[in-house]
């Protein structure tokens, strides 16, 4: 099971669109994939309560979830969606707990500081340091024609880390998760565009599952 952690520093950074666009396309490539809400919003897991049967099918679990129910499900994907704000022991405890982390960072409403704080505490957490935690960034719901997008690949160089993509902010995101679904179950004519943000992402996490699959350890 190789696990995805998506988790930012502030709210409305669009981490649940995120983590469940990913979890819906790697079920789409007929992959078992198994959807953690850690958030207190609880969206991920309502956006599961609406999606329709007859699309690639994303299982829930939530905190209190027994795992057993999830080791028998045998899942090759865990994507946790963890609460805004997180930091401090629970961080650690999610970090440690993942393969991978991918932090969101809206450029509407962005906010350099909390994004700062938040990366430098990342990267003082010991799985990140010794480098056996890949962290990126993804700009989120990032209008490409505004100087933020600029700014914030600016702002993230110094701390060599990469915006592996920007996703756009399209009401697409908006519309299909109200449905349960999201860009990757919708028909090519109305989703491609919004697709060809996402390759760089898929690409980053097929590497780290080869370079995990090459170590065969955690």
């Amino acid at each position: 099971m190789f696990t995805v952690l998506v988790a930012n520093p502030k709210g409305g950074a669009g981490k649940t669109t995120i983590a469940t666009s990913l979890a819906a396309y790697l079920a789409g490539k007929r992959q078992r994939v198994v959807i953690l809400d850690r958030d207190r919003q609880r969206s991920a897991a309502r956006w599961l309560a609406r999606r329709p049967r007859g699309f690639p099918e994303v299982r829930g679990a939530l905190p209190d979830t027994d795992a057993k129910i999830i080791r028998d499900y045998a899942p090759q994907w865990l994507v946790i969606d963890a609460p805004a704000g997180i930091h401090g022991a629970e961080l650690a405890e999610l970090v440690k707990a993942a393969d991978a982390v991918l932090v969101p960072v809206s450029t509407s409403t962005f906010d350099f500081e909390a994004t700062a704080d938040f990366l430098s505490e990342l990267a003082t957490l010991k799985p990140v340091k010794d480098g056996k935690r890949a962290v990126a960034i993804v700009g989120s719901k990032v209008d490409g024609r505004t100087v933020a997008a600029s700014d914030l690949d600016e702002f993230l160089s110094p701390l060599s880390l990469d915006v592996i993509s920007h996703v756009r902010d399209s009401q697409l995101y908006v519309h299909a998760a109200r449905d349960g679904l999201s860009i990757f179950d919708l028909p090519r004519s109305r989703a491609e565009e919004a697709w060809s943000d996402w390759p760089p992402i898929f690409h980053w996490l097929q590497q780290r599952v080869a370079a995990k699959a090459a170590h065969g350890h955690h």
